[in-house]
């Protein structure tokens, strides 16, 4: 347990959301805690929210597989305890059968965080009917915390939901693993890491490839965050003859994708929105010097040419020319990789937001001589 973070091991944490094997932020982050001191200082329970049928489902599995969801998170909370619901959730539909999870919280007298990770969660409001951003409005209403990964994010969803009681807890990092890899020093290797989709930027990035010195090889590691991107970016390859300057290299957890963040000299994230990205943090983390957006929370972590390279969405000119001069100079690639990466382990380490979790937990704490029951 780190210096000053008392635990609590009476105190019940049912954490919800997508858990390993599982790839992507969500998933990462729940890891992350579940190994951080935050699992001594609390009695912490991750509940697998992650869909659980095959992909060809009909509707009447699907039903009835939430079903199933919803009863066991019914059982596993236990209001004669001192229990808090934390929830992990996202934009589009998943916001809505995620916040079943709250509601059925808040029935049984626990005190329910949502803890929202979307990127887009602003367009997916804007974008709803009026009955719907009403429901969107009643819901968060309803959550005894609304957490954000930003500052950007409360004040910009603070508008839209004045009621709602906020708090902030940017992602945390953990230590990357030390892992021996070899590397071409005649070969300057960008990285992508994330699901591909275009909010993340993945074609302006493969556009690139065209104009990048010879020298300079792009490798996509993630899997598909819209559905048959893959095959997308398979038939540009194939079109534009960049086969040998792109390797799509696929998912990739656990130690495989650190061995990724070694093997790299370059991060790339040129996205059109982002929350705070984890792997943003992870390659910051491991000393990759990166070219990213000043997109979403990421301007409230890093700063332009002391932190990384920022290029502004769509900018393919610009994209080029970052990367360009990475590739070029290992001293600024050096200088840069480390600064960040003192900048993240001190800011945003896994263990200062696992302190914050703590914190808001006992915050929403219930009191057991409130509820008639022994303290």
């Amino acid at each position: 347990m780190t210096s000053g973070m008392v635990g609590d091991k009476c105190m019940r944490v049912v954490m919800a959301g997508p858990l390993p094997p599982a790839i992507g932020g969500m998933a990462t982050v729940i890891d992350d805690m579940a190994h951080s001191s935050l699992s001594k200082a609390v009695d912490l329970v991750l509940f697998d929210t992650k869909k659980r049928t095959r992909d060809q489902r009909t509707i009447w599995e699907a039903i009835r597989m939430r079903f199933l969801l919803l009863r066991e998170w019914w059982h596993v909370l236990q209001p004669a305890k001192v229990t808090i619901a934390h929830i992990h959730t996202c934009s589009g539909l998943s916001f809505f059968l995620d916040s079943l999870y709250m509601m059925l919280a808040r029935i049984r007298g626990v005190p329910a965080a949502l803890h929202i990770h979307g990127a887009k969660f602003d367009e997916f409001f804007d974008g709803l009917s009026w009955p719907g951003k009403r429901v969107v409005r009643f819901l968060a209403n309803r959550a005894s915390r609304v957490i954000v990964l930003s500052g950007e994010w409360e004040r910009a969803l603070r508008e839209q939901f004045p009621k709602a009681r906020f708090a902030v807890i940017e992602n945390g990092v953990s230590q990357a693993p030390l892992i021996d890899v070899k590397k071409d020093s005649s070969v300057i290797t960008v990285l992508f890491l994330g699901n591909l989709c275009h909010r993340k930027g993945v074609m302006d990035l493969i556009s690139s490839a065209r104009d990048l010195p010879p020298y300079v090889r792009i490798v996509l590691v993630g899997g598909e965050e819209e559905p048959g991107m893959t095959e997308k970016v398979k038939r540009f390859l194939e079109q534009e003859s960049l086969e040998e300057r792109v390797l799509l290299a696929g998912p990739a957890t656990g130690i495989e994708k650190f061995r990724w963040l070694r093997s790299a000299d370059i991060f790339a994230l040129p996205s059109y929105a982002e929350g705070v990205p984890i792997s943003m943090l992870e390659a910051l983390a491991v000393g990759l010097p990166a070219v990213v957006t000043p997109v979403g929370g990421i301007p409230s972590v890093l700063t332009d040419k002391e932190h990384a390279l920022f290029v502004q969405p769509g900018d393919r000119a610009a994209l080029v020319s970052a990367i360009t001069r990475l590739a070029n100079d290992e001293n600024l690639r050096r200088t840069l990789g480390e600064t960040a990466r003192a900048h993240v382990m001190e800011n945003f380490g896994v263990e200062r937001s696992a302190s914050k979790y703590l914190q808001v937990y006992r915050e929403l704490k219930p009191r057991l001589a409130d509820r008639g029951l022994p303290l």
